[in-house]
């Protein structure tokens, strides 16, 4: 039976889009996730991917037609189903894709000319040695290293599954994702105790994953259903629990640095030994709450950590256009505070590093300012389709994928064997399946609900 590729809902302000060509050939074999197509919404031209794998059988749009959300567009066949008559111009059955890999000699020189990744700054990503790994694996110990892997994998695949559902037009909204940037979260969050809180940003799917909120309840709230975390308040860029050790994450860049100040301070007035944690990304970091929010920890020696999530795109511009220093964390030389780099693609080394601001925070020695050098491996949010990044510097990264690495890792210290690593990723695959059956069948909230939770002044003025 074919499956057939239905047009989303991808434009803003309006439900349809301009066909701009095909990517793909009736009777080629095709792949989930793989670009089918090219069209343009109201914001950006960007590439629409196949939400199922098989053969080509019927391409139905057409160069500048206007498509509505909703209508097919293509029919895909499984492989065994497919009509072995239908080949292309080359006879093979297949046809080719017109993509050439990009291969540069020196990838290591590309990366650092675009990102401005220098060590030779006063403040520098020192490097991370085979004597460091086995100390930092040797500390957490074996059950840990793999449940750190099996979060960044439970991350990883709540988010491709959410991607697919959104192409499918299924899940309501808008969605910004954390693939790539695993490590950060489950690094950070890893090195925190159970009263320890988090405060998130726009993409805070990853961070409450590692914090420990179930897949159930975060789907139910991107489906906007009663039994997720917030009720089906908040949505994709509002997900928290504070009993968990969450805010319910804010969507306004920087908008949470402040907060964590005032958390902080509130537990060093309490005499508390808790830690509050800001993730930010590097765009935040020009914005005016970043400098005052720094320089007030430091005047009051709160016990928070600023981790800047530094995946070098603010939305659509490269960090080269709006900083001309080499770190963001070179930034606490201006506030006398303490700064550290990590490699946010090595959750071990994210981990070290922030075990070590945690613990100086502990102990009552103040802020810590801690870069992550990180790159999502995805848009800006579902509309994006990363045009403006090279493809050089896309494959580059792309090598530094932190769950395959890390999967490396574990098969080379003899911490995992690959059974138990297969066994890990079909356990996660199946919690994502029942966590999206979970958020479908959920149920909507009540008009009325939408007064509960409210802050009402109930005084009449006079």
């Amino acid at each position: 039976m074919d499956t057939e590729i239905r047009m989303p809902q991808l434009g803003q302000t309006s439900d349809e889009v301009r066909f701009i060509r095909w990517l793909v050939k009736e009777g080629q074999e095709v792949k989930r996730g793989q670009p089918l197509c090219e069209v343009e919404t109201d914001k950006v031209t960007m590439e629409l991917e196949s939400v199922a794998g098989g053969i080509i059988s019927g391409l139905q749009a057409k160069p500048d037609e206007q498509i509505k959300a909703g209508s097919v567009i293509a029919l895909i066949k499984a492989p065994g189903e497919a009509d072995s008559s239908v080949a292309d111009e080359t006879g093979t059955g297949k046809a080719d894709i017109n993509y050439v890999g990009f291969k540069h000699e020196n990838a290591e020189n590309i990366a650092g000319l675009k990102t401005g990744y220098s060590t030779t700054a006063a403040i520098r990503l020192s490097a991370f040695s085979s004597r460091d790994r086995k100390k930092v694996l040797s500390e957490i110990g074996p059950d840990k290293a793999v449940e750190m892997y099996r979060m960044m994998l439970t991350i990883r695949e709540f988010e491709e599954a959410i991607k697919m559902l959104f192409l499918e037009g299924k899940m309501p909204g808008t969605i910004h994702q954390y693939i790539g940037m695993e490590a950060c979260a489950v690094g950070v969050c890893s090195a925190l105790e159970k009263d320890d809180v988090i405060a998130s940003t726009h993409r805070p799917h990853g961070h409450a994953i590692a914090r420990g909120l179930s897949v159930d309840e975060i789907m139910a709230e991107l489906y906007g259903k009663t039994t997720g975390c917030c009720h089906g308040k908040g949505g994709s860029m509002h997900i928290g629990d504070l009993e968990k050790g969450m805010l319910p994450a804010i969507a306004i860049v920087g908008g949470n640095l402040p907060i964590v100040g005032g958390m902080a301070l509130a537990f060093k007035m309490r005499g508390e030994k808790r830690v509050a944690v800001s993730f930010f990304g590097d765009g935040a970091s020009n914005e005016g709450a970043f400098h005052e929010a720094l320089n007030m920890a430091v005047i009051y020696g709160i016990p928070a950590v600023f981790v800047c999530e530094n995946n070098l795109y603010g939305a659509s511009t490269s960090i080269n256009q709006v900083l001309k220093i080499e770190n963001i964390a070179q930034r606490v030389c201006a506030y006398g505070m303490r700064g550290d780099i990590a490699d946010g693609m090595n959750v071990l080394d994210v981990y070290r590093k922030a075990k070590a601001a945690v613990n100086f925070a502990r102990h009552g020695n103040g802020p810590t300012l801690l870069e992550l050098k990180t790159f999502r491996l995805c848009g800006h949010s579902r509309r994006d389709p990363c045009n403006y990044i090279p493809k050089a510097e896309r494959q580059y990264w792309s090598t530094k994928d932190p769950i395959a690495n890390y999967e490396k890792i574990l098969l080379s210290e003899a911490i995992a064997d690959k059974g138990n690593l297969d066994r890990i990723r079909k356990m996660v695959q199946g919690e994502i399946e029942k966590a999206v059956e979970f958020g479908q069948s959920g149920p909507d909230p009540d008009p009325e609900e939408t007064y509960n939770g409210l802050y009402v002044d109930m005084e009449v003025p006079r």
